[in-house]
């Protein structure tokens, strides 16, 4: 028996190894080239700054033969030297050797790009290369790379935090103490740029500046931003600030920049004059802080737009604020934050269909907030008045207000287009209080042109037209296009032509 077993034991391992031989796939390939196909000819990638990183783009490679394909070779033309990265199957060029392509698969290849510093090029090229027994085929890569001013962070502030918060960590830079921005080409700020004590910083007219994330302006104490100070810009030919990505997805997605600070944070004891600027697509668009008594407005923002934020467009805690002929649309919790201080609006616009779900109105007004241990914090509310403005949206009510007898609280809405409750269950208001409301039309349709693409002309439906005031209408007798709104003037931002 053991001599039988002796004798069946090389047949018996030579069965099961030609078993398992004959169980793996066919891993052999085609022996002669054999043509693959691409589901594009030529990627484009968008158009970037220098330094900065594109967005993936994608494309699959296909082996519609029977036969198994060896790819010899996978490689960037330029090798090396190329701006151009790819990823295939997990494996990363600008060389990649010997990779399998099955018989009737498909395999993805993902692409970015990232332009050196400096060059002088603005359109970049090359190929990825893809060999197999002599046969050779390629994919064009093409993108626009800009050259840019850029300015980049070479201090830390740190903020200490007790345990188990993390401290907070701002990255900054102090411009040149009178710096102007010209409009040859864009801006770019890493972390965030500082306009010292006595400093200015102007930004020309038609100028683009594009802020990184977490990044922004900060306007210390003693310190000046002016944006179009002459006036050579306008509304539709504006100062551009926005995020540093360009692609057109990013066009109109809140939350790109803006960091601890905010995204334009004006420290108490500085200013900012804001006339035809296209603010956008950051998480806060502008912090105002305290002003003391005595002191003249902080900030004029005038024929400007400031949309997309994923939290607030302007947060002013006790601050001055002027503001006529601006629109503000569409932020994740308020347009207009107002705790304590003063602003005096002519002639806006507040337009507020976040894509996403809001629990609080475009427009906050409050004289008070709630400290950490629920004890209430005064910050007196001097004036809060809105002249000829719009206020729209899509909640049931898009002004709220909050406030304590421990303070003053004074408002004032006139010759305005109001979106809110007539009749709420709590009841902090009276829209009958002349000294409060006068002459306003309520929830009636702005009826805009089309704010999908920001443009909050009105339409001959809208119910608008007609009612503003003259005395709004003669502080502010031009709308943010110059047109002449002397002549029954209309609520908000733009005439009706």
């Amino acid at each position: 028996m053991k001599k039988q077993l002796y004798i069946l034991r090389p047949i018996l391992i030579s069965f099961l190894a030609t078993l398992v031989y004959s169980c793996q796939p066919e891993n052999r390939s085609a022996s002669i080239g054999i043509n693959i196909e691409f589901s594009k000819d030529t990627l484009y990638l968008d158009t970037v700054f220098s330094s900065i990183g594109s967005s993936t783009r994608s494309f699959t490679i296909k082996n519609t033969s029977g036969q198994n394909i060896l790819l010899d070779r996978i490689n960037l033309g330029k090798g090396q030297e190329s701006p151009f990265r790819f990823n295939v199957n997990g494996i990363s060029g600008p060389d990649v050797k010997n990779l399998l392509l099955p018989a009737y698969d498909s395999i993805w290849v993902f692409v970015e790009l990232t332009a050196p510093l400096g060059s002088l090029e603005m359109l970049w090229t090359d190929s990825i290369i893809f060999s197999n027994k002599g046969l050779s085929q390629d994919i064009k890569l093409v993108s626009l790379a800009l050259d840019a001013h850029f300015y980049f962070p070479n201090k830390t502030l740190v903020i200490p935090k007790d345990p188990p918060h993390s401290d907070i960590i701002i990255p900054y830079s102090i411009l040149p103490a009178n710096s102007i921005w010209s409009n040859d080409k864009p801006h770019v700020v890493y972390g965030y740029a500082v306009i010292d004590s006595g400093g200015t910083l102007d930004i020309n007219s038609r100028s683009k500046v594009h802020f990184h994330s977490g990044s922004g302006l900060w306007v210390s104490s003693g310190g000046t931003l002016n944006i179009d100070a002459s006036k050579a810009g306008s509304y539709s030919d504006p100062v551009i600030l926005e995020g540093d990505r360009l692609e057109p997805f990013y066009n109109n997605i809140a939350g790109q920049w803006g960091g601890t600070l905010g995204g334009i944070f004006i420290q108490r004891g500085a200013k900012a004059n804001i006339h035809g600027a296209w603010i956008k697509n950051g998480t806060t668009g502008i912090r105002c802080d305290s002003v003391s008594e005595t002191e003249q407005r902080n900030l004029l923002i005038s024929n400007s737009r400031i949309t997309d934020f994923s939290r607030v467009s302007i947060y002013s805690g006790f601050g001055n604020i002027e503001m006529h002929n601006v629109i503000i649309a569409n932020s994740g919790l308020y347009g207009l934050y107002c705790l304590g201080g003063r602003v005096f609006i002519d002639h806006c616009t507040f337009s507020n269909d976040f894509p996403t779900a809001r629990s609080t109105p475009t427009i906050g007004l409050f004289n008070r907030y709630e400290d950490a241990n629920g004890t209430y914090r005064y910050r007196a509310l001097r004036e809060a008045y809105f002249g000829n403005c719009i206020v729209a949206g899509s909640k049931e009510s898009e002004i709220g207000f909050n406030f304590g007898v421990d303070a003053d609280f004074n408002y004032k809405f006139q010759g305005s287009l109001l979106k809110i409750n007539l009749n709420p269950s709590f009841a902090n208001y009276d829209i009958y209080n002349s000294n409060n409301f006068f002459k306003c039309l309520f929830n009636g349709d702005p009826s805009f042109e089309l704010p999908l693409s920001h443009n909050y002309e009105l339409d001959s439906n809208s119910n608008a037209i007609n009612i503003g005031l003259a005395e709004s209408a003669m502080r502010v007798p031009f709308d943010a296009k110059n047109i002449s709104r002397l002549s029954e003037p209309d609520a908000g931002a733009l005439e009706k032509n």
